[in-house]
Order: C-alpha cells, then sequence, then structure tokens
C-alpha cells in the first residue's frame, strides 16, 4: 500500500487554497503532486461549481482524482469522467418569492443562481453580472425574467454586495422569513449562500465514504460554510485566517492560506502516518 492511499483530502478553495481570489502558494503544487503520487485521494470542496472551479488555476485539475464536492455539497463533480453525482436543488417558486421581496428592499444587492451550464441572473440585475465579468465568468452568465427560474434545476443562489452591512440584514430578514426553506451561510463577507435544506459540503460525506470505503476524511476551511464539513471530517483543519468559529471546531490549525495552509497540513498528514506527530 503507498504511503496516503488511506487518506481523502478535501480542501476548500478561497481563503484556504487560495488567497484574495488570485495567489495559491506554490508549496501547495508540490505537496498535492507528492501527496497523489504516493496514493492519496484530493478533492476540493467548494461553493463554486464545475464551470468556472478552475478559472483560478488550470494546474489544480491536475491533482484531482477523487470526486469534488461542488456548490457546497448541492452535488458530487467528477473530473475525470465528467460526471455529475448525488445532485439536490433549490425549491425555485419559493427562491423567486425571496428574490422578488428582497429585491423591493435591497435594490443594490445582486442575485444569481448556479444551474449545470452556469449562471443564471436576472435579466434587470447587472450587479451580479458586474460581478462574473469581474471574475472573468462573464461567458457563463445568462440574464433571464425571473419567472424563468421556476423552470430550472438550480442547486443554489447568492446574493452578492460589496456593501456588507446590507447583506447581512438581508441575511437575517432571509433567516426570519425562509429558514424553513432553505439553509442560508455565507461563503465571504461579499456572498450570502441560499442552499436547499439540510444540504452542506457535509451532506456528501456518506456517498464518498462508499465510494472510497476504510479511508480517512481530512478537511481544510475557514469560512461559514465550511463548519458542517469540519464539524464531520474524521480530522478537521483551518489555516490561520480562518474565523473563530472555524478555529473553534478543528483539532489542527496550519499556517495562514497565503503562505501554504495545504502544503504543510500534508506535511502534518505525513508526521501522523509516520508515527512522529499524533493529534
Amino acid at each position: 500500500m503507498k504511503k496516503f492511499e488511506h487518506i481523502l483530502i478535501a480542501s476548500d478553495i478561497d481563503g484556504t487554497l487560495l488567497w484574495k481570489s488570485q495567489y495559491i502558494h506554490p508549496r501547495n503544487f508540490e505537496k498535492l503532486r507528492y501527496f497523489c503520487e504516493n496514493g492519496g485521494h484530493f478533492a476540493l470542496s467548494s461553493g463554486r461549481n464545475c464551470k468556472d472551479i478552475f478559472v483560478i488555476s488550470e494546474e489544480l485539475q491536475s491533482y484531482i482524482n477523487m470526486p469534488c464536492i461542488l456548490c457546497n455539497g448541492s452535488y458530487l463533480f467528477d473530473f475525470q469522467t465528467k460526471e455529475l453525482l448525488n445532485p439536490y436543488y433549490v425549491d425555485p417558486i419559493p427562491l423567486i418569492e425571496a428574490f422578488q421581496e428582497m429585491k423591493r428592499k435591497y435594490d443594490h444587492i445582486g442575485f444569481r443562481a448556479t444551474v449545470e451550464e452556469g449562471f443564471l441572473c436576472p435579466e434587470e440585475d447587472d450587479i451580479a453580472i458586474g460581478f462574473l465579468r469581474d471574475s472573468h465568468l462573464g461567458d457563463i452568465a445568462f440574464q433571464y425574467p425571473i419567472s424563468e427560474f421556476a423552470d430550472k434545476k438550480i442547486f443554489k443562489a447568492v446574493f452578492v454586495s460589496n456593501d456588507t452591512q446590507a447583506l447581512r440584514s438581508l441575511q437575517n430578514e432571509l433567516h426570519d422569513h425562509y429558514k424553513s426553506v432553505f439553509d442560508i451561510t455565507t461563503s465571504d463577507d461579499t456572498i450570502l449562500e441560499i442552499m436547499p435544506l439540510g444540504i452542506s459540503k457535509k451532506t456528501q460525506f456518506p456517498y464518498l465514504k462508499q465510494l472510497y470505503p476504510h479511508t480517512e476524511l481530512w478537511c481544510i476551511g475557514d469560512f461559514h460554510n465550511d463548519v458542517e464539513m469540519l464539524s464531520g471530517a474524521d480530522v478537521a483543519v483551518c489555516p490561520a485566517n480562518a474565523v473563530e468559529e472555524i478555529k473553534k471546531i478543528c483539532q489542527l490549525q496550519v499556517c495562514h492560506c497565503k503562505d501554504g495552509a495545504l502544503a504543510e497540513m500534508i506535511d502534518e498528514i505525513e508526521k501522523r502516518i509516520d508515527g512522529l506527530h499524533i493529534i
């Protein structure tokens, strides 16, 4: 058996592997190569979808050798077979209602929904389209009348704004009115995520464990949408820049994201296997 054959790694991207939407420490690639060459299984666990995930780095794809947890757990995607696995969807009718209600109060906040083809934005919403274009994702963003969202299979939806105070106020209102319909979380200070009720990154763990029995799942994440994932991991890890809520539930804290947090986690895994360090 190869050294890491019994280890699964599921890594968040933004704030964990990728810093400020643009920088991945080179040591992460070096250690990922070593981990995978020695039998390790690696996947991304992200709020991103299968269309936009590699806009950050094409090189990452060469290290992914198990299905990725995408849209915060709404589905798995096997990049080797291009197969979408175990999907869950948001109920579009109350989602449209929530958008229409909140847009009357927060007209400077953008809205988009994630589908298999990319992103849907209401036809009058230039804010969400602008955010996507700024992230080089305009080619997979499509505008439709909001009424047509009812016929779409939506994995999750997002309210987006640089006005973080308004976004938090919106979050509180959504929670008060729709907590029995959706799960509501945040993936950074500018993004409010609307998820199918009861679905999180952790949702896909039993499915992965069936695919890879007798393995140990190490997860690393930094923000509120990683809480369930880290709570359900065999070993929960966070970078030094993680929010306090995350730090409290992790067995291990590694260096800052910008300094190669994933690489340091792989070092810790190897130390544990070699018997030099016990968590």
